[in-house]
């Protein structure tokens, strides 16, 4: 799936940029290139996907929306003219305290298989961070230039991946991959259009533009609406930690960040 919703991406972004884009883009920003591929996409769609075999979509998008919180900590160490005030200091700690929350909404044991995979999401969270910073720092390239380069190096460097997991599969699983049925094709190739091509040009055009703190305030709204469509759509219950948790994440994140939604006022 991460392949697939990779490719359709790129298609979709490739409608967007000029002939021979991909000329030069490469010269100057090899590392951080490679670091907003790796972070940004191959590393995170991997491990959520195969996270949410375990853990519920409500779960996981609230633990998605911890991703300003780790993108204001990075900003924070790789830029010196950001401070940590009290008040910001006050933020991380809220939203700290609602990850811990909602990381074991049922009461699971710090053992167990969803904690586990609930702790991946997380790092996943940690690398869509680190990714946004990457972006910030890339120069001499326009926004679709870097969204487009970016998705099919991660599309390139996820094919490997995928070969392997073919290979690894039993014969059942292979027919099962081969016999999707037209709805779950349907969902992965909105997944890569919407949820990736389209997703990703706004959010490297709104880091290009503000900052990657800012943009990252967009993931404030997954868990809200990452409970909602699980609870209509997908029959998964909302609990009060689950609440709890969700709540402080946001207000925790919204703190942390006030002075870029004052700027933005």
């Amino acid at each position: 799936m991460t392949f697939y919703r990779l490719f359709v991406a790129s298609l979709f972004l490739i409608c967007f940029c000029k002939k021979g884009f991909l000329k030069g883009i490469f010269a100057n920003n090899k590392k951080l290139l490679f670091g907003v591929a790796i972070f940004g996409n191959v590393l995170p769609f991997n491990l959520i996907s195969l996270s949410e075999i375990y853990v519920e979509s409500i779960v996981a998008a609230s633990l998605i929306g911890t991703m300003p919180l780790f993108t204001y900590i990075i900003a924070y160490f790789v830029s010196k003219n950001k401070s940590l005030d009290f008040i910001s200091i006050i933020g991380l700690l809220f939203g700290f305290i609602g990850m811990l929350i909602f990381i074991n909404p049922f009461g699971i044991s710090l053992e167990s298989v969803a904690f586990n995979f609930s702790l991946l999401i997380i790092l996943s969270a940690f690398f869509y961070g680190l990714s946004a910073n990457f972006v910030k720092k890339i120069q001499d390239n326009s926004p679709i230039e870097i969204a487009a380069f970016t998705t099919i190096l991660a599309m390139l460097l996820a094919f490997p991946i995928f070969i392997l997991n073919f290979i690894s599969l039993n014969n059942f699983e292979k027919q099962l991959l081969l016999n999707i049925s037209f709805e779950s094709f349907l969902s992965a190739t909105v997944l890569g259009i919407v949820c990736t091509g389209f997703a990703i040009l706004i959010f490297f055009n709104l880091i290009k533009i503000k900052s990657a703190v800012f943009a990252s305030q967009s993931n404030f709204l997954i868990p809200c609406f990452g409970s909602l469509w699980g609870y209509i759509f997908l029959d998964e219950n909302l609990t009060e930690n689950m609440i709890y948790g969700l709540l402080l994440i946001v207000i925790g994140g919204w703190v942390t960040n006030r002075s870029m939604f004052v700027k933005s006022n």
